[in-house]
This record gives structure tokens, C-alpha cells and sequence, in this order.
């Protein structure tokens, strides 16, 4: 009896333990106020930035925040080599669909000069590459409508390309070859967003302009803007961050060939430049170009030319996330007050920052709740949280159900485990097996670098880890306890033989 007393206070502290635990590492938000001064500001988001970086593990990041147009926080932090080397501000970090506002501000210095006309067909400018005849008229297929994402292309985005793989020689053969590009929707309808679209756009610039995309977008965007640290060849950047996985470990990086969609490498102190370029146009572009790029597309207004728009109360927002396999970044500009922010990150779980360091700038800038600015965030990782607290609930009921058995000496192991019939034996091994493979399986998933945490795998942009690390132990924990308790077995004791000749 002292013993079964044991395991039930024992699986009531593991209980209460669990649910503390849960409680206590429930996702913080910090809130700051729209009118705190600058350094209150800066030193909030220093906050938010370590305590993400240690508990996302996060190798390394370049962040910054702007207020009437002037840097008001920079950071700088982590390694961008294995090496150690630091992250500093010429450190370059892949900008995965960040590349789309950077070519939108290449389409409109090629038609500043007069080259192209936004609203004219594509077609009349591609030289290489003929859209296919579709039941929908391809003259529609206008420049502008491609940088608003209402042309009716079709390819939402492209993977990379590891060195082991066959890699597409070049843009136009990326075309023909990963999927081909099609007008697939009535052009100026229903917007849906594009890569293929920014592919067409990247072929145009270098059909028009007989240069490479890089140089052109190097000569037109880059130099006027005083980036020196970015481009679109990872060759040429000899400061260029190294990719790394959840364990802080290098990993090979992807090619991407689709430069203008997803292949873009900015630096910390480059993205500064680029931000307040879009107050007034940074000597590249005049205010009416840049008011057509952030003016709402056709059928939508949360979009314009690439750039999310939101109203706020002081002004529109406009901005653009990035994921590249283990690269993850982030822009907001308020071009009316100057106020922007933009972080960048090396690392597959660098996504995490979207939901802590996002959602403290976000509060301040559109002068809400923070528990409002970041609702679909906030529930997200309570929802895994409260899924973690019942699974590991569970557990500790199935164990305590075990060893109670145990401790009263009602149920034992044996192998096989004991059952009446073949038909029951064989689905009690079969039931017990999946449950075991079923956890070898999962940790398998998420505790190794086979799948879960490799470049390729896309998941993780969209998955708060944390929760995760909480909930997948929770998960393994119940298909151990039920693998083994198909494999014990209740004891079998002779009639009359005492209260306890009952089966458990």
C-alpha cells in the first residue's frame, strides 16, 4: 500500500509540475507604447531580441528600427559563421521574397528611364521566353499587373537547388523546366500571388536591358542607395552569412535561380538604407513612382506592388516577410511619420522572431493592443501550449495507470504479453508496435537533422518551436505509455484468492 501511495502522489506532483510548466513558459508578448521615447524603445526590443534568440536558438541576426527616418535601434547579434565569426552590419542574410519589393524598385528605374511602359504587355519586352496561348487573353499580362500579383501566373514560389541536385543554367530555363509559366486566371481579377510572375519580370529587365539581373539591379538600385554589402551572387559577397539549423550547426545552402523572387542577400546597414529610401525615394525614385507602388492593386487593397498595406492610425503601413528554407526576415515602413523596422536571421527557427520581436515593434507602430496586433500569433502558441498540457496530462495518467498496476502486483510484463486467443494477442502487438514506431517516428522527426530541421524543409517558417519542444515530449511520452501497457499484462490469480484477484 506504501508503495501505491507513492506513485499517486508522485503522478499528482508530475502533474501539477506540468501544468506550472506550461503556464510559465507560455509565449510572452511585450507591448510598447506608440510614444515611448527612443531609447525606452530600443531597449525593449534588446530585451525581446535576446531572450528570443536564446530560447529559439537562433544563430545569428541583423535587426533595426526607424523613427521620423532616423535608426533608433540597430542590432547586431549572434555568429554568421561557425567559426564564430560575429554578425556585423555588412553581414549579408538571404531576404528569401524580399527580393520582390527590391525588383519592383528595378521594374520602375527601367521605366523611369522610358524603357518599358507598366502597362503595357510583358510579351512586347521578353525576347527568350513566349507566354503560352491559355483560354484567357495574354495581352492582359501587363507589367504592372505581374507587380501586383493580378496577372493570373500561376507558380505561388520556387525551391532552391542543393549542389547535389541538377540545377537550371539560368532563369529562362528555370521556366521550362521546374514548372512551366502559364496565365492560368482572367488577368486583372482575383490577385494570387506570384514568384512565376516576378520570374517573367526578372527576364524582362535582362532582355531590355542586355545586363545580367544582378547588374542591373547593382547599377540602377544598389549603388544610388549606398549598398555596397548586397546583391543577388552569393559569389560577390564575400561577407555573406552562412545558413544554419536549429542547432546553431552550418548548413548547405540552396541556389535559388529565381533571383528576382526569392535570391536576394541585404545587409544589416544596407536594409537601413533601403528603408529610408522609401520616404522619399532615395535619389532613385521620384515620390510619384514609389506612390504607384504602394497604391492598392486591382481587386484588393492589403496589397500593392508586392508590399502588404495596412491603414493604421497614423498612416499606411506597408511591408513584406521572407522565408527561405533557413533564412527568415522581415520589413515594415510608415513612409508618412519614417517609422520602420526590419529584422533578418540565418537560422530555420529565425521565423519565431515574426511572432516576439514583429509583434513588440508592431505594438508601438499601429498604436494597439499588442494582444490585438498579434491575435492569430498569441492564439496559435497557446493553442499548441494547451495541446502540450493535455497530452502531458495524459502521459502521466497513462503511467500512473501502469505502475499502479505494477506496484499492486496486478500487471506485469512478459513476452509475449499475456492474452486470451491469438486474435487478441496479434492486435495487442500490432496496436503496441505502431505506438513504438509511431514515437521512433517523431523523434526521429524532430529531434534529429534528417528532416525536420534541413534547408529543404519549409514547415518551420510557419511553426512556433517552442510550443513544439513543450508538446512533442508530451506526444512521445503518451505512445511509450501505451506501447507498453499493450505489452504488459494483467495478472491472472486463482479464484477466491482476495480483493485482489480482480484483472487490471
Amino acid at each position: 500500500m506504501r508503495t501505491l501511495n507513492l506513485v499517486r502522489l508522485i503522478a499528482a506532483l508530475a502533474a501539477l509540475g506540468w501544468i506550472a510548466f506550461i503556464a510559465a513558459e507560455l509565449r510572452p508578448f511585450t507591448g510598447i507604447g506608440p510614444d515611448a521615447p527612443p531609447a525606452e524603445m530600443a531597449a525593449e526590443l534588446d530585451g525581446v531580441l535576446d531572450r528570443a534568440m536564446q530560447r529559439y536558438s537562433i544563430a545569428g541576426v541583423a535587426a533595426g528600427a526607424l523613427r521620423d527616418g532616423e535608426v533608433i535601434w540597430s542590432a547586431r547579434r549572434g555568429m554568421a559563421r561557425e567559426d564564430g565569426s560575429p554578425v556585423t552590419g555588412q553581414t549579408a542574410f538571404n531576404l528569401g521574397s524580399i527580393s520582390k519589393p527590391v525588383t519592383v524598385w528595378a521594374v520602375l528605374a527601367l521605366a523611369r528611364d522610358g524603357h518599358i511602359d507598366l502597362d503595357a504587355p510583358i510579351q512586347s519586352y521578353l525576347t527568350r521566353f513566349t507566354l503560352p496561348e491559355s483560354e484567357f487573353d495574354v495581352s492582359g499580362v501587363t507589367v504592372r499587373r505581374l507587380l501586383q500579383h493580378v496577372a493570373g501566373i500561376n507558380i505561388h514560389g520556387y525551391g532552391g537547388y542543393s549542389p547535389e541536385e541538377d540545377q537550371p543554367a539560368d532563369i529562362v530555363e528555370l521556366s521550362q523546366t521546374y514548372e512551366p509559366l502559364q496565365l492560368v486566371r482572367e488577368p486583372g481579377t482575383d490577385p494570387s500571388y506570384s514568384g512565376g510572375g516576378y520570374v517573367m519580370l526578372q527576364m524582362m529587365i535582362e532582355d531590355v536591358s542586355g545586363q545580367t539581373f544582378d547588374a542591373y539591379v547593382r547599377r540602377q538600385v544598389f549603388a544610388p542607395l549606398g549598398m555596397t554589402e548586397s546583391g543577388f551572387v552569393e559569389a560577390d559577397l564575400p561577407t555573406r552569412s552562412a545558413a544554419f539549423n536549429y542547432y546553431r550547426s552550418e548548413i548547405t545552402d540552396l541556389r535559388d535561380v529565381a533571383l528576382a523572387a526569392a535570391g536576394v542577400y541585404v545587409s544589416g546597414d544596407d536594409m537601413e538604407n533601403f528603408l529610408r529610401a522609401h520616404l522619399d525615394g532615395g535619389g532613385v525614385l521620384p515620390m510619384s513612382w514609389l506612390d504607384q507602388a504602394f497604391a492598392p492593386s486591382e481587386g484588393t487593397p492589403g496589397i500593392g506592388m508586392s508590399y502588404t498595406r495596412t491603414e493604421t492610425p497614423r498612416g499606411l503601413m506597408i511591408g513584406h516577410g521572407g522565408n527561405n528554407s533557413s533564412w527568415n526576415a522581415q520589413i515594415y515602413i510608415r513612409p508618412e511619420t519614417g517609422d520602420g523596422f526590419y529584422f533578418m536571421t540565418n537560422a530555420t527557427s529565425g521565423a519565431q522572431l515574426d511572432f516576439d520581436l514583429s509583434c513588440s515593434w508592431l505594438s508601438a507602430a499601429r498604436e494597439l493592443p499588442v494582444e490585438e496586433v498579434c491575435a492569430e500569433a498569441y492564439e496559435l502558441t497557446h493553442q499548441i501550449s494547451l495541446a502540450a498540457a493535455i497530452a502531458g496530462l495524459l502521459a502521466i495518467l497513462i503511467a500512473y495507470w501502469l505502475l499502479a498496476g505494477l506496484a499492486a502486483t496486478r500487471r506485469r510484463f512478459s513476452c509475449p504479453p499475456v492474452a486470451r486467443g491469438p486474435l487478441r494477442l496479434t492486435a495487442r502487438l500490432g496496436s503496441s508496435a505502431v505506438f513504438a514506431i509511431g514515437a521512433g517516428v517523431a523523434a526521429w522527426f524532430f529531434y534529429t537533422n534528417s528532416v525536420m530541421w534541413r534547408t529543404q524543409v519549409i514547415l518551420i517558417d510557419e511553426m512556433p518551436v517552442d510550443e513544439f519542444e513543450q508538446l512533442m515530449p508530451a506526444v512521445l511520452a503518451v505512445l511509450i505509455g501505451l506501447a507498453l501497457s499493450l505489452w504488459s499484462s494483467p495478472v491472472l490469480r486463482a479464484a477466491g484468492a482476495g480483493p485482489n484477484s480482480r484483472q487490471v
